[in-house]
């Protein structure tokens, strides 16, 4: 797994709806983290306040421009309420988005992480305002960040705008602030509705539990108030999982003490001031009235166990109609998602964010090379014999991984294999099954036409010469000679396969954790094995019908021999 590294970085630890656990830290530089700072003079704030703002921010890669001068690379990701653009150089964020053939490989993207006014490193009550602070709301938040980009490092326009909690609800404000400033926006755990109900209420409980404090000092302590830790009760329930707190602690003593772990972890990391303003930030936030002049396709993700945005409420399914090119998905609880903080685990995920970027992508393809075969089984391409030794690299929605290939262990597999990843079958294909502590399939093909004339278009078996142990990568079969295009990645040691005869022809060489990664729950239903001869939705649907039935299956961007 590629890591990051920061120039300079902050050794500030700064928690937020964003976070349940610490940003870790990155020992091995490979892809630098550059950050810098900038100061808007005389900044107009909605409350009439104008004072200089300090903005700090981090950035990723080079942004790149188009024949006319246009940055037609750069993404904004804001983070959530309380956290820092340094939340998102987690390994579970950066570590899955960032790297080498990711979806957001920063070898590609100019990918910006700001801090945003009252956050991280910009300025903020605490750096010595105190109560005196500006009253900032989201509006201000977006044209300052929208000031920082085109004034000061000079991008024109973004590839895509997405963001988290607070940072989600901020992508609805860009969208219908500078609706043609993006290609796409990606808001997630948000609704696009005035916080009320609960929501505010909550707010309200946590700046009330500060406020009431008379050690607060209507904001100008010199310790930080005991409120703080009775605020914390509240944003311990926003943050809260059901199912996963249940797991974690299914016993008297154990929750009493993740609870008095928690309040005593977050109270001592967040400053007082600092707090309020940033939930009161939210108190004119509505993007209900402007949705219809969001005009870029937008993609909102929800998860059902988010206690912020439940999904009971039917105001994301109800409003996303109105936005012109607006879809939105809840996702499903399962022992992956962790309520509000799903919106920080690209793993599962990824596979929107992936799609979202491929249907919105203006550049030109031509230079792309063209897979005209893949309906000509007959063609002399289809005939060709692969390298004694190869490697194939395979750039998917949970990251990258290699397969080497030595022809001798299996050379008719081999060859199949080689022919078919040149000529671009793999790309767009769905690994619809995943079996945790088994294996990782795939190939069956997006467009039916294309599965169908490859169905039955079978080759010989090869002789069993090495067995199928973790990494072994093997054709899938449903007797002798019956193996075609389904491959498997043996993610146990399954040498029981061996005597079936199941002819491993490759190993993965790099990459194994990504295949761990790999969306598995659910297992043998998007499909199965082919000997389960319940596949036939997939061939004759293709990528749409997984799409729609299984969403958050994992897929292969493109592969292709090195």
């Amino acid at each position: 797994m590629k890591t990051f590294y920061s120039i300079n970085i902050s050794r500030q630890l700064l928690i937020g709806l964003c976070l349940l656990f610490a940003v870790s830290g990155y020992s091995q530089a490979a892809t630098p983290v550059v950050e810098g700072k900038y100061t808007i003079e005389n900044f107009a704030y909605d409350d009439g306040s104008r004072v200089n703002l300090t903005q700090h921010y981090r950035t990723l890669g080079t942004p790149r421009r188009d024949e006319n001068g246009r940055v037609e690379n750069a993404i904004i990701i804001m983070h959530g309420t309380t956290g820092s653009g340094a939340s998102f150089l987690s390994d579970r964020y950066a570590g899955v988005l960032f790297g080498d053939g990711q979806i957001l490989d920063a070898s590609e993207y100019f990918i910006i992480l700001p801090d945003a006014i009252g956050h991280g490193q910009s300025s903020r009550p605490s750096a010595g305002s105190a109560a005196n602070f500006p009253k900032y709301t989201y509006d201000d938040t977006v044209r300052a960040l929208h000031q920082l980009l085109t004034d000061h490092l000079k991008v024109d326009h973004l590839r895509l705008v997405t963001g988290t909690s607070m940072g989600g609800m901020q992508s609805w404000v860009w969208g219908y602030t500078y609706p043609d400033f993006m290609d796409a926006i990606m808001p997630l755990a948000s609704l696009p509705v005035e916080i009320g109900g609960r929501n505010r209420m909550l707010r309200k409980m946590m700046i009330d539990a500060v406020k009431n404090d008379p050690d607060y000092k209507e904001g100008f302590y010199e310790e930080q108030p005991d409120g703080m830790r009775e605020a914390m009760y509240s944003l311990i329930f926003m943050v809260s999982s059901p199912l996963q707190y249940q797991l974690q602690a299914p016993t008297r003593e154990a929750s009493e003490a993740m609870l008095d772990s928690l309040v005593e972890r977050y109270s001592t990391r967040i400053d007082a001031n600092d707090l309020v303003w940033a939930f009161d930030s939210s108190r004119f936030y509505n993007p209900e009235p402007h949705l219809e002049k969001i005009s870029a396709p937008l993609m909102a993700i929800n998860s059902a166990d988010d206690q912020v945005n439940p999904p009971e409420l039917g105001l994301l399914e109800s409003l996303i109609v109105r936005v012109p090119h607006g879809n939105a998905a809840t996702l499903a609880i399962s022992k992956l998602t962790r309520g509000h903080g799903t919106h920080s685990m690209p793993s599962i995920w990824g596979p929107y964010l992936a799609r979202l970027l491929d249907a919105t992508e203006t550049r030109k393809q031509s230079s792309l090379p063209t897979k005209n075969h893949l309906e000509k089984p007959t063609a002399a391409v289809w005939q060709e014999r692969a390298p004694d030794t190869f490697t194939v690299r395979f750039e998917t929605t949970e990251g990258m991984f290699r397969i080497e290939v030595k022809r001798d262990d299996a050379p008719l597999g081999a060859d199949r294999f080689y022919q078919l990843v040149s000529n671009g079958f793999y790309d767009g294909v769905h690994i619809n099954r995943v079996v945790e502590g088994f294996i990782a399939q795939f190939g069956i093909h997006g467009v039916p036409s294309i599965n169908a004339v490859w169905k039955n278009n079978y080759i010989s078996d090869d002789p069993v010469k090495r067995s199928n142990t973790r990494g072994s990568v093997a054709f899938a079969m449903t007797g002798p000679d019956t193996r075609a295009t389904q491959v498997y990645i043996n993610t146990g040691n399954n040498k029981r396969l061996d005597a079936d005869g199941f002819a491993p022809f490759g190993e993965v060489i790099e990459g194994m954790d990504v295949i761990d990664r790999l969306y598995s729950p659910y297992g043998e239903n998007a499909g199965g094995g082919l000997r389960g001869g319940r596949q036939g939705p997939l061939e004759t649907g293709g990528s749409d019908y997984i799409n729609q039935n299984f969403p958050l299956l994992d897929f292969i961007r493109v592969a292709h021999v090195e």
